[in-house]
């Protein structure tokens, strides 16, 4: 089981976007937005193919990348990210082979792609998507996007003190005739979680991620990337930021709670 992964740094945030495809209303730059369900949706691709050109302004690190909202329902036939410090992608300079998977995935929960990679540093990445399932071409949608580094800590979440609920956003009132009318909405899983920061250098790591992203802004946080790197990878908010004490010289135990978002 791989320690906790903070996808926190999104460069794609500040990129300029160019997209191969795209449907009226439906532009690449929402990507960009922090709804995940304000998505780009292809129109008309030849051939099932599309392509998403991330302008990064200058050549910085890349080590993952993460996908939510799609709907693609099998396995692209080309499926991955490529880097190049050329915009014209006359020779690609490095490639990393995507993973399709279920969305929803078995569990009904929201289905996320997410992929870690020893650091690219170039100033050009590529989504590169041919999706043709039963030979026919079909356009697709793609939401939130993540595209820069992550931080892991030395040591796990503490498995005793993880703690996952279910928030159910439905709303229920009665009729003047005596019914009960639901507008029901799907559950949102809100996670308790600590982990310890074995060094002052730990600590102060995770002090980037928080002055990164605070309560405000969203990030995707992987629980157990070895093994549930879609099931158990939400994309959300910290609704409540580090309580920090020693437990022993040099050790900070930090504690949280964080929501998924829909």
């Amino acid at each position: 089981m791989s320690n906790i992964l903070f996808l926190y740094n999104n460069l794609l945030d500040t990129s300029t976007l160019t997209e191969s495809s795209e449907a009226s209303g439906f532009p690449a730059e929402n990507v960009q937005h922090e709804f995940r369900t304000k998505v780009w949706r292809t129109e008309g691709a030849t051939a099932g193919t599309a392509n998403l050109d991330i302008d990064l302004g200058s050549a910085q690190e890349v080590t993952c990348v993460a996908l939510a909202d799609y709907t693609w329902t099998s396995a692209p036939g080309t499926f991955d990210l490529e880097f190049d410090n050329d915009s014209g992608y006359g020779s690609i300079d490095a490639t990393e082979s995507l993973t399709w998977s279920a969305n929803p995935t078995a569990n009904g929960n929201n289905g996320i792609i997410v992929k870690t990679f020893t650091g690219h540093t170039y100033r050009y990445l590529r989504l590169n998507v041919v999706y043709s399932p039963g030979g026919t071409p079909t356009d697709w949608d793609l939401g939130r996007i993540f595209v820069g580094t992550y931080f892991e800590p030395s040591d796990n979440y503490l498995l005793a003190e993880f703690q996952q609920n279910f928030i159910d956003l439905s709303r229920s009132q009665r009729t003047p005739g005596g019914s009960i009318h639901v507008d029901q909405i799907d559950p949102i899983r809100e996670v308790e979680f600590s982990f310890i920061a074995q060094t002052q250098a730990q600590w102060e790591s995770f002090q980037g991620v928080i002055n990164e992203v605070g309560m405000a802004d969203p990030l995707f946080v992987a629980f157990d990337y070895d093994n549930e790197p879609n099931e158990m990878t939400m994309y959300g908010r910290f609704t409540s930021l580090p309580n920090m004490r020693r437990v022993d010289v040099p050790y900070f135990r930090l504690g949280f709670t964080f929501e998924e978002a829909k």
